[in-house]
């Protein structure tokens, strides 16, 4: 598979999973670690670089008290940190 084809995968799929609330967003977030070596280094730092966005903006619903969150529910922020924890050595 080339180059640009992981990337979008990797990015679209990082997109679509970011704010959702299902067992799917710890299951893909244990796929984004398990394959974190395998993830070419362009789509590694776009995804950082959404996921530190995501946590600010995450952090500003929380503080003004938003029902809906950029991150989901405490659950899925905890494994989007888990995620965060992975890639933040980039």
């Amino acid at each position: 598979m080339k180059q640009d084809t992981l990337n979008n995968l990797w990015i679209g799929a990082f997109r679509y999973y970011c704010g959702r609330e299902t067992i799917a967003v710890h299951a893909f977030c244990d796929d984004l670690i398990e394959e974190f070596d395998n993830i070419p280094d362009q789509a590694k730092q776009c995804i950082k670089r959404d996921l530190v966005r995501n946590f600010e903006d995450d952090d500003m619903d929380r503080a003004k008290n938003r029902e809906v969150k950029t991150l989901g529910h405490d659950m899925d922020r905890a494994k989007w940190l888990e995620v965060l924890g992975v890639f933040s050595g980039l």
